[in-house]
């Protein structure tokens, strides 16, 4: 597995996938500097934003279109991913983003403007420490003062024991001829065939024997880069907050909403364990030993002054807020590592009948009739433990909602023209939330049809059928056109009862 020289033992022979990230969209940034207590950048107005690494560029197109108050720039050193992206952003008629095809040492020495966020998705554990430092140089110097910063990484202690199957993967794909999906799969048949063997590495480290189990069904795209890179360095939490230290940032929170809610994440005797640690980063890294963390989302500011309480009372007045689901679907329970978190019907369930109706504002949810018995206190309480618990988003002002919308037209317009390459969900942008919202196969066909649900169930069959692809239900593969039939006609009753009303209500769909 030989790379160009330009490469520095990243993969870019083949391209990454597709993906789309939530996380990285403003409004979500910004809520999480409300929950840290931060007073931040305000991305309601005219900001500036970077993606570093953006790969083919999906995520940064779709928050583009769907916040024309910003500007984007994405930066990739690979020209395939950069020309991909501006096909994309050409295609959807998104003018208010730009790419750049550098290195992070280029990108220090370009003549840049200043931004309000600085985001990178998995990059920081796929490039060399001096790439690192670059990095943490650029935001230095191009981050505003209460700017926001986003970086997610692969993270220990969770990922130790994964290290060495890494090291075997890659070494193992670097012998013999063919294309580099070929080596992944020759890489992960002979890991497969030593587990057998009896090795005695998968014997004491289960985590790796189930995370070989799971890498054996995923895009071999994706796992080139995940895990066939020369630069594969899982890091602790404190080592990052240091590094970034030398920018001048202070974490704020996670971008995983919910794990910014010790209660809900830690057992009460760790949680006691934790509170009794005052410094930050020494406490998060004792979280992630807590769970055994494998991944971060962490949002830092650039000396965002902390916010008193009426300050934060007043920004999250004007916050507004949207279902992230349709209202059948919104839950009190979910698993956590703390265990199972069950919350009260009559406390949290006003929150979600009033946004089944329209998004509102934190304001306009204290006046909303569902919400009447629930005083200001309990109402926050009520709006962060259904983000926490994923049931609930922050959206964009509704002023200015008219004119987003031209731009998410345009650009789910263009991504439903894309032929169907394959059964992954795709992303569709909402002027609502300034964030995509996932779309199944199924669902992309039904909305590209006709509005009959006879006919698109018909059409959406046939389609899958021409297509080839197969279809899974649950663990079953969907073989025959009878079952393909079936499992379509079993999604158009939930998509045209309750998902397409949801996707009006977010302005993805009329």
């Amino acid at each position: 597995m030989s790379e160009p020289t330009w490469a520095e033992g990243y993969v870019v022979d083949v391209g990454y996938t597709h993906g789309y990230y939530r996380e990285l969209a403003p409004a979500a940034l910004s809520f999480v500097t409300i929950l840290g207590g931060a007073q931040a950048a305000d991305t309601d107005q005219p900001f500036t934003y970077y993606e570093l690494g953006c790969g083919n560029g999906h995520s940064t197109v779709l928050h583009a279109a769907a916040n024309p108050q910003g500007r984007f720039l994405g930066v990739d050193f690979n020209p395939t991913h950069v020309h991909n992206a501006r096909r994309l952003a050409q295609e959807a008629g998104v003018g208010n983003v730009q790419f750049l095809e550098k290195s992070f040492a280029e990108l220090i020495a370009a003549e840049l403007p200043e931004a309000e966020i600085i985001a990178l998705h998995g990059v920081h554990s796929w490039v060399s420490a001096e790439n690192r430092r670059h990095v943490v140089e650029f935001v230095r110097q191009r981050l505003k003062p209460a700017g926001i910063a986003y970086v997610s990484y692969n993270c220990l202690p969770g990922l130790s024991a994964i290290a060495p199957l890494q090291r075997l993967l890659r070494e193992h794909a670097a012998l013999g001829g063919g294309s580099l999906p070929d080596g992944v799969r020759r890489a992960i048949e002979f890991a497969n065939r030593l587990d057998e063997a009896g090795a005695e590495y998968f014997r004491v480290n289960p985590l790796a024997k189930a995370r070989l189990a799971r890498i054996g069904g995923q895009d071999p795209r994706y796992l080139l880069h995940e895990y066939f890179n020369a630069n594969w360095e899982p890091s602790y939490h404190a080592d990052v907050a240091r590094e970034f230290a030398g920018a001048k940032l202070n974490y704020a929170g996670s971008a995983e909403f919910l794990d910014n809610f010790d209660q809900f994440i830690l057992k009460p005797e760790l949680a006691k364990l934790v509170a009794g640690v005052s410094d930050r980063a020494l406490a998060e890294t004792i979280k992630d030993f807590a769970r055994n963390q494998v991944f971060r989302r962490d949002v830092y500011t650039r000396g965002a002054p902390r916010a008193g309480a009426l300050v934060l009372e007043s920004l999250l007045g004007r916050t507004r807020f949207a279902l992230a689901r349709p209202r059948q679907n919104c839950r009190l329970q979910r698993a956590t590592p703390a265990g199972e978190v069950t919350l009260q019907e009559e406390a949290y369930a006003p929150v979600l009948d009033a946004l089944a109706r329209a998004p509102m504002t934190f304001d306009e949810l204290s006046r909303a009739p569902e919400c009447a018995k629930l005083d200001r206190v309990k109402l926050r309480q009520a709006v962060f433990g259904m983000a926490a618990l994923g049931n609930i988003l922050p959206a964009l002002p509704a002023a200015g909602e008219a004119a987003r919308r031209e731009g998410t037209e345009r650009f789910n317009q263009a991504v439903l023209r894309t032929p169907i390459a394959g059964t992954a969900d795709l992303a569709l942008a909402s002027p609502v939330l300034g964030a995509g919202v996932h779309v199944n196969l199924i669902d992309r066909l039904f909305l590209a049809g006709p509005r009959d649900k006879a006919q698109a169930v018909a059409k959406a069959s046939a389609a899958v059928a021409a297509s080839g692809l197969k279809l899974r239900k649950g663990d079953k593969v969907l073989e025959s056109a009878a079952e393909i039939a079936a499992y379509v006609k079993d999604r158009a009753q939930f998509f045209f009862s309750e998902f397409l009303p949801f996707l009006k209500m977010l302005g993805v769909a009329d």
